[in-house]
């Protein structure tokens, strides 16, 4: 028995080294829960790299994403309905003014509105950017896609709550759907005046352009016609010397 106990061999481990240990251990914990954060981050970055106007983007997806949560989810938090409606509609406000005069002015260019005059008729007025170079496809694909989406998903939420026999939520989505309605009309007419404005500027430039070439193609025949007939009314000098000796003894 003393010749096993002389073979085993022990293994002393220090109060430091098992704190080395841990220490290990909650810097990789930390490591790979910070993983979605840094995630995050690179998908931040990248939105701030392709837009000019993030906080316009991040307002033009807020109200419409408010609005639909507090519609679909907030009979978990209240049973109030009066509650629930308020707050949808106030939301569905917010965005149709911040869509309407924020967020197409800023991402888009673009900018509507419309009066009533005295004979009652409604008139529509539309504003362009002039330089839309400065208008960012991304920002444009969001604020078109968000446009479009946006009622297409009320339009799905209606139907769900036809079929569910939910009447008393329909005023919400009818609201939803003649304000972002509105929007879409709006927009879509202002982005026709801007095409037909470009168009009748390019147009204009085009006739423009053709005018002073022309003038300039006049300019350039009046003056070699007025060469050539120069050139023809003097006499010519270059004659034959004999015929001006034949001429000189007459």
């Amino acid at each position: 028995m003393a010749r096993d106990e002389e073979e085993l061999e022990f293994i002393s481990v220090s109060p430091d080294d098992d704190n080395d240990d841990q220490g290990n251990m909650s810097q990789s914990y930390q490591t790979s829960s910070n993983g979605g954060s840094s995630y995050d981050n690179v998908i931040g970055h990248w939105i701030l790299n392709q837009s000019k106007h993030p906080a316009a983007i991040f307002f033009h997806l807020l109200f419409k994403g408010l609005a639909m949560f507090v519609y679909i989810f907030g009979s978990w938090f209240t049973t109030n309905f009066i509650f629930t409606f308020v707050i949808c509609i106030v939301l569905l406000a917010f965005d149709f003014w911040t869509v309407k005069n924020i967020s197409g002015r800023l991402l888009v260019g673009l900018r509507w509105w419309s009066y009533v005059r005295e004979d009652g008729s409604n008139e529509w007025i539309f504003e362009s950017l002039e330089d839309m170079a400065e208008i960012t496809g991304f920002d444009s694909t969001i604020f078109w896609g968000a446009l479009y989406i946006t009622p297409a998903f009320w339009g799905l939420l209606l139907l769900i709550g036809m079929l569910r026999l939910k009447f008393e939520y329909l005023p919400i989505v009818i609201a939803s759907l003649a304000m972002s309605g509105a929007n879409i009309i709006g927009y879509m007419k202002c982005s026709s005046s801007a095409k037909n404005k470009m168009q009748s500027m390019v147009e204009q430039g085009m006739k423009q352009g053709s005018m002073n070439a022309l003038e300039n193609s006049t300019l350039r025949n009046w003056i070699f016609n007025s060469l050539l007939a120069v050139t023809t009314a003097n006499p010519n000098n270059g004659n034959n010397p004999n015929q001006q000796q034949g001429e000189r003894r007459v």
